[in-house]
């Protein structure tokens, strides 16, 4: 993982740049995430990598902080940490990752019911609010108006998959989703600031 150098200025990087990290369960967020890198100089996005088997949200913290053991991330107080899980797998480990978020002012947990995916359909319109299973959400994704997943693609219409996000959540002031919701777009609101 390359080490976060906060002195490098890449094309003279805005003095107002926030640094948000991202400690995801899959590649595919990561992927997502890190695209923001190339559309502003005010926004950067450092994922945390996970080692071999360690994906869900029990290894979470312990990931940030091997991170900042090894030195790839040298924290500030003006970080927005932020965890990306899915329900799917991890339902008996959100409890304690939201209550660690509530003693970290800067910290906060973006989680999706039942996966990522469900973040990535709102980018083409509302989602229709029926239980499905990832593995369903996944191949549909191709199906959507933005078709197979590119982050360059999808990124471009963050401002509709926010508004769709938010509209159909039903429980804004909860940290857990209702089947077939997200609040993924508190976090893309978040970067909106500085896109």
């Amino acid at each position: 993982m390359p080490k976060l150098n906060r002195a490098y200025k890449k094309g003279g990087a805005h003095r107002d740049a926030r640094l948000f990290v991202i400690v995801a369960e899959g590649e595919r967020e990561d992927e997502y995430f890190t695209h923001f890198n190339s559309l502003s100089q005010r926004i950067r996005v450092l994922p945390i990598p996970r080692e071999e088997g360690a994906s869900a949200p029990k290894h979470f913290i312990s990931r940030l902080q091997a991170a900042v053991k090894s030195g790839d991330y040298d924290p500030d107080d003006s970080d927005q940490i932020w965890f990306v899980c899915d329900t799917d797998r991890w339902r008996g480990q959100l409890g304690e990752l939201i209550a660690n978020c509530k003693q970290h002012p800067n910290w906060q947990a973006a989680i999706s019911n039942p996966c990522f995916e469900v973040w990535l359909h709102y980018h083409s319109g509302p989602v229709n609010a029926q239980k499905v299973s990832c593995s369903h959400l996944k191949t549909t994704l191709a199906q959507s108006s933005l078709g197979e997943f590119s982050p360059k693609q999808y990124c471009a219409t963050i401002e509709d998959a926010i508004r769709y996000a938010e509209q159909a959540d039903l429980t804004p002031q909860s940290e857990m989703p209702i089947t077939m919701q997200t609040k993924l777009y508190k976090l893309a609101k978040e970067m909106r600031q500085f896109l």
